[in-house]
């Protein structure tokens, strides 16, 4: 069956009017034709002209008559019209198959029709039934937004055309301009549009349901993780506003269970043709930098292709300082717990590169990062000493050993969340090397595997995909015999630690400490205060005084609300890590370097 129609290119002579304007001129100006014009405006329902005449005797016409300006893509000279219906069809950004030429002479439709597959074509005769034809339902806008949108497109197609084409010298004088809206669920009927309705610049195609609350609903539940970013793309130039053209959802993945390192995932990439020649789609992609996307059916856009696009502007959405998308850095480094891929994602606005590492599974244990002596037990062994002790504990060697603090350019941003050392996870210390690691089988922070029994193990869920409880108990039988217990970190070792790892901060480069929320929702979903949390912090921005180049940035500062604060020590809603980039961006930009001494 045809397809709905989005797009009408109207012949003029003895077809829109009676009569050939150079052949005796118009003998019959078709007021009913001139209604159906405005009609399909207020459908959202583009009209064009393919005629074959001379435009500085066409348009005085239109103009006089009111109806120039819901017109747009205007063809208008001697040309064959096969060619210049290609080309029409071509800068709108659509598919032939949503197209309809009407045009009263049979060789011009016939000539259209075999030189254009899909292309809808009609005679005049058609015109009377156009508007109660299904095909032409289109969408209620009155506010003429859609035909705003295509003149705009069409204006920068003259100026382009003008200047020998869409080359980027031209595109570089467009002043075109992004923003990016991270609180989707403020625009979810626009967010939803663009999902069920692009197609050509629709690289995922996960759709969602036709009804708009079970649409919006599922749309929430997607981009609730904080471990997902979601964004609307805005876009404008020097021709006008094009709104929101674009809707992106990021989510962090893990590549393999037994592994830290994270990818990022592209569920949602779709974009408007509003937007086509401009390359917002991969600006984007390149900005998100470039996560992992599969690519469903045909799209317009390869981004695979190399491009340098230099003629875009990131610039602040609504409601933020014009300085929050400055980058602030040319790498930042994270590590931290839960909350460390999370940030990744939305921090990557703020910097050149972005690097995170977080608890992760491994070997059937949760392991635990987040601690200044694990941390600085890390960055002191070598992969080489290391290695064999990596593969008897399970555990990813690039991910457990070498300095992170080193090989970083100047400027470097490190956030370091150590909030494990408020609590009472048992930590293990080698009893010949002194290396320091944290497992934690299953959700169990405090269970002593250098003393737990065998049948004691078995009754533990194992986490990942790591040889099941076998292995757990494997390893857990290799720390009885190389490792002792530490107990609840001692104030006086956890400053030492914390400033032993201030002091590796490079010359030239900033080190933010990320304090928890102190309060934390439980099992039981009630909120309560956590005292142990709120002293760790204290702790820490009494040492973060002492040093120029070092601040601390609380999540508590992010939190606008009880109801955002997760069950866990510290996970929260997805709008709470958005806050804490934007919070972390700007106590990095205040905060100097360390000074070369």
């Amino acid at each position: 069956m045809a397809e709905a129609v989005r797009l009408v290119i109207w012949d003029l002579d003895e077809t829109f009017w009676r009569g050939m304007l150079t052949e005796g001129g118009i003998t019959e100006y078709l007021q009913a034709h001139h209604d159906i014009v405005l009609e399909l405006a207020g459908r959202g329902i583009v009209s064009a002209i393919c005629s074959r005449n001379d435009a500085a005797e066409v348009l005085p016409i239109l103009a006089e008559r009111g109806i120039e300006r819901y017109f747009t893509f205007l063809s208008i000279d001697w040309g064959a019209k096969a060619a210049r219906l290609q080309s029409m069809i071509a800068s709108s950004g659509l598919r032939a198959e949503s197209v309809m030429f009407i045009d009263d002479n049979a060789m011009n439709r016939a000539e259209a029709a075999d030189m254009i597959p899909g292309l809808q074509v009609e005679d005049a005769t058609f015109l009377p039934r156009l508007l109660n034809d299904k095909r032409f339902r289109g969408k209620d806008d009155r506010g003429l937004t859609r035909l705003a949108h295509y003149r705009q497109m069409a204006a920068r197609n003259v100026d382009a055309a003008r200047g020998g084409g869409l080359n980027e010298d031209f595109l570089r004088g467009c002043d075109i301009r992004v923003q990016i809206e991270h609180d989707v669920m403020a625009h979810a009927d626009r967010a939803v549009e663009l999902i069920n309705r692009t197609n050509q610049l629709n690289y995922t195609k996960r759709r969602l349901p036709e009804d708009l609350e079970a649409a919006r609903s599922q749309l929430a539940a997607e981009i609730s993780s904080r471990y997902c970013q979601a964004g609307l793309v805005r876009v404008s130039d020097r021709y006008g506003d094009y709104g929101f053209a674009g809707f992106y959802v990021v989510r962090s993945v893990r590549e393999r269970q037994e592994r830290l390192v994270v990818r990022q995932e592209l569920r949602h990439f779709c974009f408007s043709c509003r937007t086509l020649g401009m390359y917002v789609e991969q600006w984007t992609y390149q900005h998100l930098g470039r996560p992992g996307l599969k690519v469903a059916g045909e799209v317009l856009t390869d981004l695979r292709q190399e491009r340098t696009i230099d003629w875009i502007t990131l610039v602040a959405a609504p409601g933020e300082q014009a300085a929050r998308q400055e980058r602030v850095a040319p790498l930042i480094r994270i590590w931290g717990g839960c909350e460390a891929q999370a940030l990744d994602v939305y921090l990557r606005a703020y910097a050149g590169q972005v690097q995170a590492r977080g608890n992760f599974p491994a070997g059937g244990f949760l392991v635990r990062i987040n601690s200044a002596p694990v941390a600085l037990s890390t960055f002191t062994r070598s992969a080489a000493e290391f290695a064999a002790e990596a593969a008897a504990l399970g555990l990813p060697i690039e991910d457990t050993a070498g300095d992170y603090m080193a090989d970083v350019p100047p400027g470097t941003v490190f956030i370091f969340n150590f909030g494990l050392d408020a609590g009472r996870a048992t930590r293990y210390r080698h009893r010949t090397h002194g290396w320091e690691v944290v497992l934690n089988p299953g959700a169990n922070l405090h269970i002593d595997l250098t003393t737990a029994t065998e049948a004691e193990l078995r009754q533990l869920p194992v986490r990942g995909e790591a040889g099941g409880t076998g292995r757990l108990i494997t390893i857990s039988n290799h720390i009885k015999t190389h490792y002792e217990s530490l107990g609840r970190l001692p104030k006086a070792e956890r400053e030492r630690d914390t400033r032993a790892l201030i002091e590796r901060v490079p010359p030239g480069c900033k080190l933010v400490i990320l304090l928890n929320h102190a309060e934390v929702r439980g099992k039981d979903d009630l909120v309560r205060a956590a005292p142990a949390v709120a002293k760790h912090n204290q702790a820490m921005v009494e040492i973060a005084r002492d040093y120029e180049w070092v601040a601390t940035a609380s999540f508590g500062d992010a939190i606008h609300d009880q109801a955002e604060i997760q069950i866990g020590g510290n996970h929260y809603e997805r709008i709470v890590i958005l806050r804490m980039a934007r919070l972390l961006a700007e106590t990095i930009r205040r905060l100097p370097g360390r000074r070369v001494q």
